[in-house]
């Protein structure tokens, strides 16, 4: 083999094994951070328990009213009602995240059935006095803590609804109903876990304090009944479970 064969036959050998030693497999990618920023929508149901403290009575000196359901007797508190039943809707939001730290806003609307009915003494043992409430709506905002796809928050912000109170009168000629705007309060928490990228259900309690309304019955003339009026405080716990969508 001549000297310049015996060269060109080196340097092919030292690239190739240079080439060899500069070969490093690429990293497989690393595995992608869980992250709760960005929007969402999503629908909720749960079960409503109010609480209506008033001092609704006449303006004349017949005593307010009593409660005289048959299985308690006479109330010295007849104007407490407690409404119950179910609201289901919407909600939608958005999510801000800091390390483990999430920041958000959330607004929904809730409608249903959330009554009650006592019997107080306006003129007879035999009246009759509802409560309902048909819908009631939030806006919030949310603070959490993030530990990967679970959320753990809490809540708080304005809270609205409408309450309509009704009174019957044993003569059967005699009915009147009110209806009040409430503004109000609410504070809560919840967990919320993401099942997949874009699915997740929470579960939340709300503690709403609407304050108060004043209510008036009848006009008191001489052919009517006399004038009911007063305050009507209300207060509610929401138990719900929802789930969201994330875009």
């Amino acid at each position: 083999m001549t000297s310049a064969a015996a060269a060109a036959v080196g340097a092919f050998v030292t690239t190739g094994a240079q080439a060899a030693d500069l070969y490093v497999p690429a990293p497989p990618p690393p595995a992608p951070v869980w992250s709760w920023a960005g929007p969402y929508v999503g629908v909720h149901a749960g079960v409503v328990d109010g609480d209506i403290d008033d001092n609704l009575g006449t303006n004349t000196p017949t005593p307010v009213f009593t409660d005289v359901r048959a299985s308690a007797g006479p109330s010295t508190n007849a104007d407490s009602m407690d409404p119950n039943g179910i609201m289901g809707g919407i909600q939608a939001g958005y999510n801000f995240q800091f390390d483990s730290i999430v920041l958000g806003i959330e607004g929904d609307v809730s409608l249903g059935d959330v009554d009650d009915t006592i019997y107080p003494f306006v003129l007879t043992p035999a009246d009759r006095m509802e409560a309902q409430m048909d819908w009631m709506a939030t806006i919030r905002g949310r603070l959490g803590w993030a530990m990967d796809r679970t959320l753990f928050y809490v809540t708080g912000g304005m809270a609205f609804t409408d309450l309509e109170l009704k009174v019957d009168l044993a003569r059967g000629i005699d009915s009147d109903k009110d209806k009040n705007s409430y503004f109000g309060w609410t504070v809560g928490g919840g967990v919320e876990h993401a099942f997949t990228d874009n699915i997740s259900l929470k579960a939340e309690y709300l503690y709403t304090d609407f304050g108060k309304e004043k209510f008036s019955f009848f006009g008191g003339g001489i052919e009517e009944p006399p004038e009911v009026s007063g305050d009507a405080k209300l207060k509610t716990h929401t138990f719900r479970v929802g789930v969201n969508y994330l875009f």
